[in-house]
């Protein structure tokens, strides 16, 4: 009797010392050593908004379950020894370490992995409740409820044991060979002469380095004993309650619903997407079932495209358990593997199916199925991704940052100077950032064709004498440069405005200065918080009067009821969901007259007003009309219909060239031969089975292919949107036979990649979204002089030489410069350097932006000096495609090498690397921001 008594009151001892030496020592630590030190800067995260949702709560976490439970230990458990270490093993530790874990190792979770810690956190409450209040048996509903958690908890208790048991095993030898190797002596008797005021944090850390380790490896057999006994009792007590049949039918009940769950969840979706797109569909029935299993295909290659970030490590990877149990122990190669693949059965709900290679491999046959990339077509799910981690994206406004609202736009102002039948148009626009990040702000817009920009500023204030100005550069050179500069390091404000297209445009800004942080408002620091931006451009009137920017796409930027809107002194009546409006009324209603300049280069541009009459229907002429059979086009097939019974309504199907002809071409994605159609009343829209990804310059070369020698008086490329970020770079120009028009069914694109549009400038083409618009132009020109370069906005543009003499200044040459330049680049031959460089003389001389020329805004000498190296290159003009996309810096894979000290994770050491890489991101933008 007297040694059972001994033996329990060792066993009470020693339950008490293991909760409260721990939970005490860590208290200490944490509240009077680690937060008086860093306390205030994790405030000032929180407030500020540098700690992510997601993060937030295991981060308090770790403080918070000590705390709770040292205090539930002390008001309600004290005079209950074997229900404290209950308590500390069963829902302490094991919270504590799903904290770490969630903040260390997990990030986006998957459908198995919520499952695996959703299940976890219910058999946790559900035995924190057991240890509080015991069975409920005066509540069926609650009894009912523990018996499903206590049924899960005897899984959860052996699965979580065995994974522990991994560790624990090599972690015990470790730690048995570092005590008696008293290297940690010599450690705290150096940390002991360096500063002895250390003396006292420098025991407690040792003790609670010393006990963490000490009952993480006990944790495997008591955390799987306590959660198998628990469940096991409750399921008796039920059984007695209620009858050994219901409480059979709840238990297999709720284990098979998880267990159906289990094998649904951890079947992973790219093993079957790989497999469907293993070969190139030959056939369109093939295709078809293709395109039927779209849903699977898309969610099987996104997961492997975010593999990295929801899974901890490939399988094939994860080496970890093999390479420690042959370092601690030196076992067989054999029996490590073995041990390894056990490991990984265990854990396959957080293993990914397949390899590193995977990520790469989805993006590439993403865009060859979807037509699109990935990361604009699921910026959603990858946002989400990089949100589940400390990883931010870059500075450079790319595909994921579309119509985020990050800069808001503050105010906005359009003045007009009208001079007749053509105006001067400023655009000024604030902007201030949302977020502790510097920001790059990108719009993709449109004008009219025949209007030229002729100036862009950036500014911290108002102040006009204060802002930087722009400079004109060759496109390549500007690009180059401006892309230097887009860094979240040491950010320096460059902007960019570049011409993408016959009217379109692209405007990058950066950086937008972030928002003062809590400290700074605290501080009351000054600093620029705004960015100014200035943008001018020349528009000829139109009927509905001057003509706005008309937005393609934004990234970064938003706008809300609150934006200042004006326009010449008056409020902008405009939708909040809009930009600018399409129009400002015209105060001169004064007719058009024509327009003539002289340019000492030996040119006449002369601008002649076009009525009505004037315009004119091809006759006796032909076309070849090639069609985009690519994916996303399925979603024009109405349009289609509409633009062939159109032809067939014209006469351009009755195989008569006494009117006009036309000839189909229907290019093709790789698997299928593309086909000319001579008679286009066989074509048929419904039945095309539009598949795979398609660039125009692959369509071209496929169109030149099957051409042969027939002649044609214009060809016309009918296609969508497309997807400008996929197009490839390439030096290698289209040389077209006759002028290549851009038919776009529904939207212009944002851009065109350069080879495409010297292919429509060279040839004398255009762009447009109707095509009766494109005949009518191509006829009305050729009706007109042969001087005539463009017939466009109501007016015949023509190009003649002349003697070098100028005509007087009357602030039209910006406008009569930029016709000049699509004069002057129908001549260029191929890619030669010195017609390009008369085309940039006259951009430069008249300050305005061409496909070929650029602006660009630089503050400092050390910008400047790199765009004059970049101007004086070779690839000066070569543009490369901006596709946008993200280089998504990858989570590290723990599983990959060795873990040398499996116990590290538990110490509290774990807790103050968690808060301090938390806080790093605030003191690194103190510093950019001062910089």
């Amino acid at each position: 009797m007297k040694k059972k008594t001994t033996l329990k009151t060792l066993l009470h001892t020693t339950s008490h010392a293991i909760f409260w030496l721990w939970n005490l020592t860590f208290l200490l630590v944490v509240y009077l050593g680690l937060l008086p030190l860093i306390g205030g800067d994790l405030v000032v995260a929180i407030l500020s908004g540098e700690i992510e949702p997601e993060f937030l709560l295991p981060l308090v976490g770790l403080i918070a379950v000590p705390t709770v439970c040292t205090l539930i230990g002390g008001w309600h458990l004290r005079r209950q020894p074997l229900e404290l270490m209950r308590l500390f093993y069963g829902v302490e530790a094991p919270l504590f370490a799903l904290c770490l874990v969630r903040l260390f190792l997990l990030r986006e979770l998957t459908p198995a992995s919520t499952l695996i810690l959703g299940t976890g956190v219910a058999c946790m409450l559900a035995f924190f409740l057991e240890v509080l209040r015991g069975y409920a048996q005066r509540n069926q509903k609650l009894a009912w409820l523990q018996l499903f958690t206590h049924s899960l908890m005897l899984l959860v208790g052996v699965f979580t044991g065995l994974l522990l048991l991994f560790y624990a095993v090599p972690a015990a030898a470790v730690l048995v060979g570092q005590f008696f190797a008293f290297d940690w002596v010599d450690e705290l008797w150096s940390i002991l002469q360096y500063d002895p005021s250390f003396a006292v944090w420098g025991v407690l850390a040792l003790l609670l380095y010393g006990f963490s380790c000490t009952l993480f490896l006990g944790m495997p057999s008591a955390l799987a004993a306590l959660y198998v006994q628990s469940g096991y009792r409750i399921i008796n007590k039920f059984a007695s309650q209620y009858g050994k049949k219901r409480t059979v039918q709840g238990t297999v009940a709720v284990i098979s619903v998880w267990m159906i769950l289990f094998i649904s969840f951890t079947t992973q979706p790219q093993v079957k997407a790989f497999k469907l797109l293993a070969q190139p569909a030959q056939t369109d029935s093939a295709r078809t079932a293709l395109l039927d299993q779209s849903e699977a295909i898309r969610t099987g290659l996104l997961n492997a495209y975010l593999s990295s970030y929801r899974y901890l490590s490939p399988k094939e990877d994860n080496n970890h358990i093999q390479a420690m149990y042959r370092s601690v122990f030196g076992l067989p190669e054999s029996l490590c593997l073995f041990l390894q693949e056990s490991y990984n059965q265990l854990m396959s709900p957080f293993l990914y199916n397949g390899s590193g290679s995977d990520i790469e491999k989805a993006e590439k046959l993403y865009a060859e199925f979807f037509d699109t990339p990935i990361q604009k077509a699921e910026r959603k799910a990858v946002q989400h991704a990089l949100q589940s981690t400390a990883i931010i994206d870059q500075a450079k406004a790319g595909v994921l940052n579309i119509n985020q609202k990050k800069v808001w736009l503050r105010s906005q102002q359009v003045s007009v100077t009208e001079h007749r039948d053509w105006a001067e148009v400023e655009l000024y626009e604030v902007y201030e950032n949302q977020t502790n990040d510097v920001e790059e702000i990108l719009y993709y817009f449109s004008l009219p064709e025949s209007a030229t920009i002729t100036g862009v500023w950036l500014g911290d204030t108002d102040k006009r004498s204060q802002r930087f100005p722009f400079q004109v550069s060759p496109r390549g050179a500007a690009q180059k440069v401006y892309n230097s500069q887009v860094r979240r390091s040491r950010p320096v404000d460059p902007a960019l405005l570049e011409q993408v297209g016959p009217r379109l445009y692209r405007l990058r800004a950066f950086p937008v200065p972030p928002k003062l942080s809590f400290r700074e408002q605290q501080n009351s620091t000054e600093r620029p918080t705004q960015m100014h931006l200035w943008l001018t451009y020349n528009v000829m009137r139109q009927a509905q009067g001057w003509a706005l920017p008309r937005l393609a796409e934004k990234r970064n930027i938003f706008w809300t009821k609150d934006t200042q809107r004006l326009g010449n002194g008056g409020a902008i009546a405009t939708s909040e969901d809009e930009w600018l409006p399409a129009f400002l009324r015209a105060t001169d209603q004064q007719q058009p007259k024509v327009h003539q300049v002289n340019f000492p280069e030996g040119y006449q541009i002369t601008a002649k007003p076009l009525a009505r009459e004037d315009y004119t229907s091809p006759q006796g002429k032909r076309f070849a009309i090639v069609v985009d059979s690519s994916r996303s086009m399925s979603a024009q097939v109405k349009a289609l219909i509409k633009t062939f019974n159109w032809l067939k309504q014209q006469g351009f199907a009755d195989n008569s060239f006494a009117n006009n002809d036309a000839d189909l071409y229907i290019t093709a994605a790789a698997g299928k031969q593309p086909q000319r159609m001579d008679d286009i009343r066989m074509f048929n829209p419904e039945k095309i089975t539009f598949y795979g990804t398609l660039q125009y310059q692959q369509m071209l070369q496929q169109f030149l292919q099957l051409q042969g020698d027939t002649p044609y008086d214009g060809i016309l490329l009918v296609t969508d949107e497309g997807s400008y970020e996929l197009s490839k770079d390439s030096k290698d120009g289209l040389d077209m036979p006759a002028p290549l028009w851009m038919v776009h069914l529904g939207a212009l694109p944002p851009a065109y990649d350069d080879a495409t549009l010297k292919a429509i400038q060279d040839s004398g083409g255009g762009v447009s979204t109707e095509l009766p618009e494109v005949l009518q132009r191509l006829a009305t020109k050729a009706a007109l002089a042969p001087s005539v370069v463009s017939v466009v906005d109501g007016y015949a543009w023509s190009m003649t030489k002349t003697p070098s003499e100028t005509t007087a200044n009357n602030g039209f040459e910006p406008l009569a410069a930029r016709q000049l330049v699509n004069g002057l680049s129908q001549q260029i031959q191929g890619n030669n350097l010195a017609q390009l460089d008369a085309i940039h003389a006259i951009a430069k001389t008249y300050k305005l932006v061409t496909p070929y020329s650029s602006m660009i805004v630089l503050v400092n000498d050390q910008q400047r000096e790199a765009l004059k190296q970049a101007e004086a290159e070779a690839d000066r003009f070569d543009r490369k495609v901006e596709d946008g996309q993200e280089q998504l810096n990858q989570p590290n894979n723990p599983f990959s090498t060795p873990v040398p000290e499996p116990i590290n994770g538990m110490v509290v050491s774990s807790l103050a690397i968690a808060l301090i890489l938390f806080l790093k991101r605030q003191q690194e933008l103190n510093q950019r921001v001062h910089d």
